[in-house]
C-alpha cells in the first residue's frame, strides 16, 4: 500500500505567517485587553456587593461568565509568554481549560443575552396587551 502523503511539502519549508516581533506584540496587547476587562468586570461585581443590588440576577450571572472568560484567556495568553510549544501540546484538562471552556461560556453568555432579551420583549407585550399574560406566572 503507498502513502497518499508522498506528494506533500515538508514542514521544513513553512515559514510563520508573521514575524516573532510581531506575534510577541499581540500576544503582548491581547493580554493586557484582557487582564483590563478581568479587572474592570473585577470591580464591577465589587461594587454590585458593595451598593447591594440583588446578588443573582442577569447581570451578575453576566459579570460573574465575563469574569471567569477573561480570567482563563488572560491565563492562557500569558502562557505564549513563556513556552509557545508547551502552550499549543497541553495535556486534555488544560486543554479544555484554556480553549474550549471559554467558547462554552460565550455560548452561555450569547444564551443569556437572548434569555433577558425575550424576557424584556414580552414584559413590553404584556403591559401593551394584558389580556396575553393572562393565566402565566410572573416570576
Amino acid at each position: 500500500m503507498e502513502s497518499n502523503l508522498s506528494g506533500l511539502v515538508p514542514a521544513a519549508g513553512l515559514v510563520p505567517a508573521l514575524p516573532p516581533a510581531v506575534t510577541l506584540g499581540l500576544t503582548a496587547a491581547y493580554t493586557t485587553l484582557y487582564a483590563l476587562l478581568f479587572f474592570s468586570v473585577y470591580a464591577q461585581l465589587w461594587l454590585v456587593l458593595l451598593y447591594g443590588h440583588k446578588r443573582l440576577s442577569y447581570q451578575t450571572v453576566f459579570l460573574a461568565l465575563c469574569l471567569l472568560w477573561a480570567a482563563l484567556r488572560t491565563t492562557l495568553f500569558s502562557f505564549y509568554f513563556r513556552d509557545t510549544p508547551r502552550a499549543n501540546h497541553l495535556g486534555p484538562l488544560p486543554f479544555w481549560l484554556l480553549y474550549c471552556c471559554p467558547v462554552c461560556l460565550q455560548f452561555f453568555t450569547l444564551t443569556l443575552m437572548n434569555l433577558y432579551f425575550a424576557q424584556v420583549v414580552f414584559k413590553a407585550k404584556a403591559k401593551r396587551r394584558p389580556e396575553m399574560s393572562r393565566g402565566l406566572q410572573t416570576w
